[in-house]
């Protein structure tokens, strides 16, 4: 009789138990999602964040509304601090760029990127190397036989094309003179003006250059080609070992529940995969679709940033 009464009480418990859960995970989200921009409006991080939140409200992909709030400051450290304020809170997600993993190792936050909570990285923007259609380098055979120390532009200190100039100054073994613009528009004019020898950029600042034959781009850093340029090969294809790109992906809160993951994950899936999407967004900013989920996003950022790391160490940047 004692051992009936238990076995109906443990039994009576665990199906309580499953409906608790079970409702919890039916109750998210309870209210509104923030998507956290670390920029102000107008911002790479606020426009990514702004089509994402109209794509899926206009497919109808969260019953609750999706509010984008800016926290500017710090390079993105005042949205991390935000970000990590609401831990174990599904009901935020974060853009996430190159500045989540090189504003934590070069500042004093105490915070790092295993904080958070990757969802999905959403594509990359490549890096290429490119050169005036008038210059005298043709092919990236011709950079590696120069007799001279080369001019290399791009934007920034410790950017992401300086940090391709690195690699290339290994994979080359020589010296390359990289000079830092302050944006992409006055490394595009050093360039059309020969002050340059080439550029490392991102695709959008010279897309339609490279269409009218003004400039003509010698090598991309992905795995594979892309098909926004297919007739430019790798660095890899031509024996150089860099493989590295702006990334463009979305985080959540630390310490959130698997049910907030699946749901966060399942959103922003199938926003991306969205006619809308793809032509208010991925096409127009050039950007290369390259989706990874929650644990494949994972490996990726702790690759780069141990990328980040070293290359910020060789700069000086990080001491």
């Amino acid at each position: 009789m004692f051992l009936a009464k238990l076995l109906k009480g443990a039994v009576a418990g665990v199906v309580a138990l499953s409906f608790a859960s079970s409702v919890q995970a039916a109750d998210f989200p309870s209210r509104g999602i923030e998507f956290v921009a670390g920029y102000g409006p107008g911002g790479g991080h606020d426009t990514m964040l702004r089509a994402m939140a109209k794509v899926i409200q206009d497919n109808d992909l969260s019953e609750v509304p999706i509010n984008v709030v800016n926290k500017p400051g710090g390079s993105s450290a005042v949205a991390l601090g935000y970000l990590n304020s609401h831990k174990g809170d599904g009901h935020f997600l974060m853009s996430a760029t190159s500045s989540f993993l090189t504003t934590p190792l070069t500042s004093n936050i105490n915070l790092d990127y295993t904080n958070f909570t990757p969802i999905a990285r959403l594509g990359i923007d490549p890096e290429l190397l490119v050169v005036n259609d008038k210059g005298a380098y043709k092919t990236l055979e011709d950079i590696a036989k120069a007799d001279k120390v080369l001019n290399v532009g791009g934007s920034g200190t410790g950017s992401i094309e300086n940090i391709v100039v690195i690699k290339l100054e290994e994979a080359l073994g020589k010296k390359l003179n990289y000079i830092p613009f302050q944006g992409d528009g006055e490394v595009t004019a050093a360039l059309l003006s020969n002050q340059i020898d080439f550029a490392i950029t991102n695709t959008g600042p010279v897309g339609d250059f490279i269409k009218t034959g003004r400039f003509h781009a010698l090598a991309i850093s992905t795995e594979k080609r892309v098909s926004l340029f297919p007739d430019v090969p790798t660095f890899l294809e031509q024996g150089y070992d860099i493989n590295l790109s702006l990334f463009r992906g979305v985080v959540a809160a630390g310490d959130i529940g698997e049910e907030e993951k699946a749901y966060l994950l399942k959103m922003v899936k199938a926003m991306s995969e969205t006619e809308e999407w793809q032509t208010n967004y991925i096409v127009p900013n050039s950007i290369v679709p390259d989706f990874l989920g929650p644990d494949e996003f994972a490996k990726y950022l702790a690759g780069m940033n141990e990328v980040y790391r070293t290359s910020l160490t060789k700069l000086g940047i990080i001491k």
